[in-house]
């Protein structure tokens, strides 16, 4: 661009100079006629050149002006590509900062999960344990609970069968809930221990009869009943080992160890139709015979 204008100004100095030259040798050797026409000549082409050159120049400045509006245009470009370099390299910073951060977390808990894994192990071995507790603590109840009078057997039974199966099936009950069931049933058999009770059931008898009749129970080792109409009684019993069948249990009707008015008499006092009183009841026969006379 410095040349270009260096040009210029050459040719405008040029120009002005031919301007007011009018040579000597002409001037000499023509006449005035001809050298004024020659002279008008001159300035027409140099007219003709200071327009050309002039309109040259205003290109030259449009061009110059457009050049630096592009510059200035580039220039913002380019300091805006700089600020987006400068803010990816602060992100890339950052994420490298973050990997790092993270990478430590990573290490920090990949140590947590091994403690994890070994608390895990050790809370399977004691569950596994306390499972084994419960299923024992379940078959001594099933144990009391065959052995003992025949009161709501089946649901009993069936709460047993349901903390067994839950623990032992491929999705287990909770440990948790076992316990609180298992808890359950225990207060519930010790409740049954320490209470006496009176209810209507059917009691099936040998002839097949199945009469109504109004039960006796106190604790969980006195179980007997009396017919509606007075003429059928019983009470549960365990034969001891020393008979010839061995060990059994069964419904007795024996006067001579518990006549009818005994049952009676008990169920009068729970129902509150009776003074309290003692009243004995035999809990096992070793010279009776068992399921006399019942189902």
């Amino acid at each position: 661009m410095k040349i270009l204008f260096i040009f210029i100004t050459v040719l405008i100095i040029f120009s002005a100079v031919m301007l007011s030259y009018v040579p000597y040798s002409t001037a000499q050797s023509s006449n005035t006629k001809e050298a004024i026409t020659g002279q008008i000549d001159n300035n027409s082409r140099l007219r003709e050149l200071m327009n050309e050159l002039q309109n040259t120049v205003t290109t030259l400045r449009k061009e110059r002006q457009a050049y630096y509006s592009r510059k200035q245009v580039k220039n913002e470009d380019v300091q805006e590509l700089r600020m987006q370099i400068q803010s990816l390299k602060e992100t890339h910073e950052g994420l490298v900062s973050e990997a790092e951060d993270i990478e430590k977390e990573m290490e920090t808990l990949g140590g947590e999960e091994e403690r994890i894994k070994t608390s895990i192990s050790g809370y399977k071995d004691k569950e596994d344990e306390l499972s084994n507790s419960i299923i024992s603590y379940v078959g001594l109840l099933r144990e009391q609970v065959n052995d003992g009078i025949p009161f709501r057997l089946e649901d009993r039974t069936a709460k047993l069968d349901a903390i067994s199966n839950g623990i032992d099936t491929t999705k287990p009950m909770d440990i948790a809930e076992a316990c609180n069931q298992l808890w359950s049933l225990c207060k519930e058999e010790l409740r049954l221990a320490v209470t006496s009770e009176i209810y209507r059931d059917n009691i099936c008898l040998a002839d097949g009869r199945e009469p109504h009749a109004e039960f006796v129970r106190v604790g969980k080792v006195i179980l007997a009943f009396m017919t509606d109409d007075g003429k059928d009684w019983g009470v549960w019993l365990k034969q001891d080992d020393n008979g010839s069948e061995g060990a059994t249990t069964g419904w007795v009707k024996d006067p001579s160890s518990v006549p009818s008015h005994t049952i009676e008499k008990s169920i009068k006092i729970l129902m509150r139709q009776h003074p309290p009183e003692i009243i004995n009841f035999p809990i096992s026969f070793s010279k009776v015979k068992i399921k006399q006379g019942f189902k």
